[in-house]
C-alpha cells in the first residue's frame, strides 16, 4: 500500500475544488491513513475527526461526479484488508502517523474553512457559542426578490439546530424543509429517474425529489434572529427573522447523501405582497457533514465533541 507523500498537504488543502481524478486520490489517500492509523490505535478523537472529515468531503465529490458508492465501498474493503496487514511498528508507517499528527493539530487551530459544492458552498467556523448563539455551518441563498438568506447549523450554548434566517421587513410567515425520504426512496435522483421525469440536472431544482417521496419538516419556532447571527464583517446588524428547526431536522438532513437536494418552501401572508405566496428554496446537501466535523472538533474540545460520523459520512447514533 502506497502511504500519504505530504498529509499536511492533502488535509489542509481540503476546502479547494478538485476535479474528480483529484477527488479520487486524496479520497483513497485520506481513506487508507484513515485505516491505517485505526488499524494501529494511533489516532485520538481530533486527529480522527481531521482524516473522516478530509475524507467524508472527497468521497462527496465523487459521489456527485458519478462514482458508483458500492464501487467505493468496495475498494474500501481491500484498503482495509491490507491496512490490517501492515506493521505498525515500520517506519515508513510510523512517520505517516506522526505527519497525520501534526496535520491534525495544525486543522484543528483553524478558525474556518469553505467547503465547495456544485451550485453551492459551506462556511464552518468555529466561533465561541457559550454566551452567544454562533453559526457553525452556513451557506447562503437567494431568496424571494433577490433577497439573501442564509442556513444552516446553529450553536447557541450546548444545543445545535438548523435554522433559516430571513430579512426582517418580508419574513416568511412560515417555513417547511423538505428532503427525500429514505424510507421512500432510498437514493437520490438516480439518472433512470431524471431521465423519466424529462430532467436534464442542469439546475439544483432539478435534482428534487418528486412530492410522492418527500419528508417535511415544518419550523418549530420563528422569533427575531440575535444580533450575533446577522452581524456582517463591519460589525453592522442587519435585522432579521430566525425559523429554527427541529432535532429531527437535523438529524434527517445530516443524513442525506451528499448528492441529494433539499428545499425550504416559504409561505407568505397575502398582506406580504410576494407573489407567488409560496416560494421554493433549493439547498445543495453536499458536504455538510464534513464542515460539521470541522466546525465542531477543537483541539481544547475534544471530550465534548457532540457528533460522529462511520467512514461513509454518516452520522453516528449515540
Amino acid at each position: 500500500m502506497r502511504l500519504l507523500p505530504c498529509l499536511v498537504i492533502v488535509l489542509l488543502a481540503a476546502a479547494a475544488p478538485v476535479r474528480s481524478a483529484e477527488a479520487y486520490q486524496a479520497w483513497h489517500e485520506r481513506t487508507a491513513m484513515l485505516l491505517i492509523a485505526q488499524h494501529c490505535k494511533a489516532l485520538d478523537r481530533l486527529e480522527q475527526a481531521a482524516l473522516l472529515s478530509g475524507q467524508v468531503q472527497a468521497r462527496g465529490a465523487l459521489l456527485r461526479s458519478g462514482k458508483d458508492p458500492e464501487t467505493l465501498d468496495t475498494v474500501q474493503d481491500d484498503l482495509m484488508r491490507r491496512a490490517q496487514n501492515l506493521s505498525c511498528a515500520d517506519d515508513k508507517v510510523q512517520n505517516e502517523i506522526a505527519r497525520m499528527h501534526d496535520a491534525a493539530r495544525l486543522w484543528a487551530h483553524l478558525v474556518d474553512m469553505r467547503f465547495p459544492g456544485r451550485w453551492q458552498s459551506w462556511t464552518a467556523r468555529r466561533d465561541d457559542a457559550r454566551s452567544k448563539p454562533r453559526w457553525r455551518v452556513r451557506t447562503s441563498l437567494q431568496g424571494p426578490g433577490n433577497s439573501t438568506l442564509d442556513f444552516g447549523l446553529v450553536a447557541s450554548g450546548a444545543q445545535l439546530f438548523l435554522a433559516l434566517a430571513t430579512p426582517a421587513d418580508v419574513p416568511p410567515s412560515q417555513v417547511v424543509l423538505l428532503m427525500r425520504d429514505p424510507q421512500k426512496l432510498a437514493q437520490p435522483m438516480a439518472p433512470e429517474l431524471m431521465r423519466l421525469m424529462r430532467r436534464n440536472g442542469g439546475r439544483l431544482a432539478s435534482l428534487m425529489p418528486p412530492p410522492s417521496v418527500l419528508q417535511g419538516f415544518v419550523a418549530v419556532q420563528k422569533l427575531p434572529a440575535p444580533e450575533s447571527l446577522v452581524m456582517d464583517a463591519e460589525g453592522r446588524v442587519h435585522k432579521a427573522v430566525l425559523f429554527r428547526f427541529s432535532a429531527a431536522a437535523l438529524r434527517a438532513f445530516s443524513d442525506l447523501d451528499p448528492r441529494d437536494v433539499a428545499a425550504l418552501k416559504l409561505h407568505y401572508s397575502k398582506r406580504s405582497g410576494i407573489h407567488p405566496r409560496q416560494q421554493m428554496v433549493y439547498v445543495e446537501r453536499a458536504d455538510f457533514n464534513a464542515a460539521r466535523l470541522f466546525a465542531e472538533t477543537t483541539a481544547g474540545d475534544l471530550d465534548k465533541a457532540p457528533i460522529a460520523f462511520d467512514a461513509a459520512g454518516s452520522e453516528l447514533q449515540k
